[in-house]
């Protein structure tokens, strides 16, 4: 019989090992319920990603033999390469919000609910998953605005130092590029704590979450980086199991490809590509499954930053005590 532990507490100050044993506890504790409803929309999610996905690599096999047989990727090829280029990318981020959005709604029932998440049911946790997706969508859109805006800066400072010179200007695209690595390697994980600020505080607006995205996870920059640097090594290797059976067959297509010796009938049957597609699903469902420990581990350093710096629970728990003494 499995033994529940105490409902986790969201708002409190953690050292980096009860960080790990809530994040864990939650996975552990509500784990029937999790998986359950992950199958329901991720399931169909995958299937429907993975035909993009697999017609980009029939592409990129054909473009890697170019060289060696000019004819090989013909315009036809080139308009279904870039459509499902695109078709891979549009999906691909329609997943992750679905995804992100079902994880915070089901930490907002678990917060709210005594039961924790036993034995929920779908409208338990509709309206919350879909007021996710929507403030998921709008905090992607604001998120590529910032990209967009950020890649036009580059390219344009990039444009005036060729402008002044070839060799200042090869220069500066060297530097450039490793200042844009490193400043996005120390930004982007402030950023990964404006998805529980925006989507589990109803009152707070897009362009204040990413404020206080910032603030938090700048505040707290080393104990997030040290709490997704372990939690990411559980995910790799959920995401390396589930990818290796794709990964061997794309692996064995592509070195017949590069030995010119594509006159093997079984690389080109349906049961071949039929048997890719389906390891193609299981290596996506695989990515969406480690995506969780990730955004269960954010929330629960983005719960330890709002209390250590704000004092969040501090202030919810004198809100319930003052509702209390007016009865």
């Amino acid at each position: 019989m499995q033994i529940e532990t105490p409902q986790i507490e969201l708002y409190r100050v953690r050292t980096f090992t009860e960080k790990l044993t809530d994040t864990f506890n939650f996975l552990r504790d509500n784990w029937r319920s999790l998986l359950k409803y992950f199958l329901y929309l991720m399931l169909p999610t995958s299937i429907v990603v993975a035909l993009p996905f697999n017609h980009f690599f029939e592409g990129y096999f054909k473009l890697i033999t170019l060289a060696e047989n000019p004819n090989a990727f013909s315009s036809s090829d080139a308009w279904l390469y870039g459509l499902s280029t695109v078709a891979s990318v549009v999906l691909g981020l329609f997943s992750v919000i679905l995804l992100q959005a079902f994880i915070f709604a089901m930490i907002r029932v678990y917060m709210r609910n005594p039961q924790r998440l036993k034995d929920i049911i779908y409208a338990d946790f509709r309206d919350d998953l879909f007021f996710c997706f929507k403030r998921g969508c709008i905090e992607s859109l604001v998120g590529v605005a910032l990209a967009v805006v950020v890649a036009l800066l580059f390219v344009a400072v990039i444009a005036i130092a060729f402008s002044v010179g070839a060799k200042f200007g090869a220069v500066i695209s060297i530097l450039g590029v490793i200042f844009l690595y490193v400043v996005l390697v120390i930004v982007l994980l402030p950023m990964m704590m404006v998805s529980p600020i925006y989507l589990l505080e109803d009152e707070i607006g897009v362009f204040a979450a990413y404020k206080k995205g910032f603030r938090l996870g700048f505040a707290t920059w080393g104990g997030l980086f040290a709490l997704l640097f372990v939690v990411g090594i559980l995910s790799s290797v959920v995401q390396t199991v589930t990818m290796m059976p794709w990964y061997i067959l794309s692996m064995v297509k592509m070195f017949f490809t590069l030995s010119n010796d594509m006159d093997k009938p079984f690389l080109h049957s349906f049961v071949f590509a039929f048997i890719q597609y389906l390891t193609c699903i299981l290596m996506y469902l695989g990515y969406m499954l480690s995506e969780i420990f990730t955004l269960v581990a954010v929330t629960i350093q983005y719960g330890h930053a709002s209390e250590k710096i704000d004092g969040k629970g501090v202030a919810q728990r004198i809100e319930k005590f003052d509702e209390f003494d007016n009865f």
